[in-house]
């Protein structure tokens, strides 16, 4: 039988030559890809490492990216693990109060760590924790449950969540909180390196910023940069886009954004990248309005309301521990705006540590992406980034 001129056993050898052919370009491809990934240079050179071109309207670019940037010529650069494993795993998290146990309560219901190890120096209190937790096992996927006021419980943990500190008090700064978190930084982070050389710690304890840069620097060039990194503006840029979406009555997986700089008193909302579906919210050289800035003072307030309400808060911050966590052990490389050191970039020269947007893995900060701002945006963000350092320095200088 003949079809259009060929014989039919030749057409079935053409098709699967064509197969194989198809087959070995997708594979050549996704080689190529992998060869270019790794090929995205350390330093944020302008020529080099802009791999995304600056789109005309203005709006959301990723600009280029760089490896996690170490505040001292002694700390190496953490790896990229393009070959983690995703197997068992196990996250510890130091510091069991409201915060800390509605992060392994989150952890528990996502299912992404065979171990959750508790520390806290309550020992009543956290044996009592423990027990609720393991006392609905029956309810969910077998995870085991250690607890202890000793830090070996934490041994050979993959990930580290950092809550312990001094609580928030209503009215009060999360910066007010430094001189009386910087000593229990002290006495954790030798700890838990000690147990857990290889893990990455994420610090959620409050002033975010400062105490992320006082773990790195008591840790020092044992820990390469970017597995010391914080929360940063995380629930932040989640606070503002359930806000959007409340205005717009959509799904808040249909706003996307980010919230830069301090976590605190001087975030910046990036409007010029906030999109929804796709679109950017704001216009070609369209200014944020009043109804902007109500809405980004509603995220920085929204803390302190809750505070004053219940007293403390927990529940937001707990899935966004988790959700780190699950980002971290999966190695999911996903983007998200956390604190980490950003010298170098907009022009900032000191070690200070606050968010932007970041490749987060396994090794924790894999790639921190230099996010296009306007110029307003620029400013606000340098301003952020004075005010963290003017302590920061500070606190440095007296460890």
């Amino acid at each position: 039988m003949m079809f259009r001129g060929v014989p039919a056993v030749a057409r079935t050898s053409t098709t699967a030559t064509t197969t194989r052919t198809r087959l070995h370009r997708v594979i050549a491809n996704r080689t190529n890809f992998r060869s270019f990934s790794n090929s995205i240079p350390a330093a944020a050179d302008e020529e080099s490492s802009n791999f995304l071109s600056t789109g005309s309207g203005g709006h959301l670019r990723l600009g280029h990216s760089v490896e996690p940037i170490p505040y001292s010529s002694d700390i190496e650069i953490s790896p990229v693990n393009y070959g983690a494993n995703l197997g068992h795993k196990k996250v510890s998290v130091v510091g069991c109060g409201q915060v800390g146990m509605a992060i392994a309560y989150s952890v528990l219901n996502q299912q992404s760590a065979g171990t959750i190890a508790l520390v806290d120096m309550n020992r009543e209190k956290l044996e009592g924790e423990a027990k609720d937790l393991e006392q609905g096992s029956a309810f969910h996927q077998q995870v085991r449950i250690l607890a202890s006021d000793e830090y070996s419980v934490s041994a050979n943990s993959h990930m580290v969540v950092i809550t312990a500190g001094a609580a928030q008090r209503p009215g009060e700064s999360r910066l007010d909180l430094v001189e009386r978190n910087v000593a229990i930084m002290q006495n954790i982070i030798p700890k838990v390196l000690t147990f857990s050389p290889n893990a990455s710690i994420c610090i959620v304890a409050n002033p975010c910023d400062l105490m992320t840069a006082v773990a790195a620097k008591i840790a020092g060039p044992s820990v390469p940069a970017g597995r010391i990194f914080g929360s940063g503006t995380c629930l932040d840029s989640s606070r503002l886009r359930s806000l959007i979406s409340k205005k717009l009555d959509l799904d808040t997986s249909a706003v996307g954004g980010y919230v830069i700089g301090e976590h605190g008193d001087t975030s910046v909302p990036v409007w010029s990248s906030v999109t929804v579906g796709g679109v950017p919210l704001l216009g070609h050289g369209q200014d944020p309005s009043k109804m902007h800035d109500d809405m980004h003072k509603e995220v920085v307030d929204s803390a302190y309301d809750v505070i004053n309400k219940k007293g403390y808060t927990n529940w937001a911050v707990g899935l966004t521990g988790a959700h780190i966590a699950k980002t971290c052990l999966n190695d999911t490389r996903r983007i998200m705006p956390v604190s980490t050191c950003v010298r170098g970039l907009k022009g900032i020269k000191e070690d200070v540590f606050i968010s932007m947007p970041a490749a987060i893995g396994s090794t924790g900060v894999q790639r921190v992406i230099d996010l296009p701002l306007t110029d307003k945006e620029t400013e606000k963000f340098l301003h952020s980034a004075d005010t963290i350092w003017d302590i920061q320095e500070r606190v440095w200088d007296n460890l």
